[in-house]
């Protein structure tokens, strides 16, 4: 049973990410990013008007709170931008958060700690291991993670440089 579950699951997800997307066309450039980690969703703004709605898939295993220090599983909160956008063989996509900021570092280092980095926007894992990593929503290190689909929508409509603002 196990194994059809695992079939089925497989063709849904490469079926999704195959299936282009309506939103997608010229002229659509978000200017904004907001997560809500409280209600789970990340939101993207185009000129002060609602461009898409996304439900996140996981944080880190610690999610609340703001990020102390490298290892503590805590997805930052506050004022950050998309300081890069890169391919990736583990999360399909991958949206660099500018994390850690001055702020960051000094909290850290009076901690005695490395505040960490490569905190991001990224798919899940894909294939089988990705299907089971679905049901654990902390299966991440602090990054935020939604579905390869999804992922791949958010990457074209989200430039380097993009405000994002993550609160509690």
């Amino acid at each position: 049973m196990r194994f059809f579950v695992v079939l089925f699951g497989i063709f849904f997800l490469t079926a999704c990410a195959t299936s282009p997307s309506p939103l997608v066309r010229a002229g659509h450039q978000a200017d904004l990013i907001t997560v809500d980690k409280s209600e789970k969703k990340l939101v993207l703004w185009q000129e002060g008007k609602v461009l898409k709605n996304y439900n996140i898939l996981a944080f880190g295993a610690n999610p609340v709170g703001h990020k102390q220090y490298e290892g503590d599983e805590r997805t930052p909160e506050g004022d950050y931008f998309i300081s890069r956008k890169n391919p990736s063989k583990k999360f399909q996509k991958f949206l660099n958060i500018s994390y850690p900021n001055e702020d960051d570092k000094k909290r850290a280092k009076a901690l005695g700690k490395s505040p960490g980095g490569f905190v991001g926007i990224h798919g899940d894992k894909g294939g089988v291991e990705g299907f089971f990593d679905r049901f654990d929503p902390r299966w991440t290190d602090g990054c935020i993670t939604v579905r390869n689909h999804e992922i791949e929508e958010i990457y074209q409509l989200v430039p380097v440089g993009t405000r994002i603002i993550i609160s509690p």
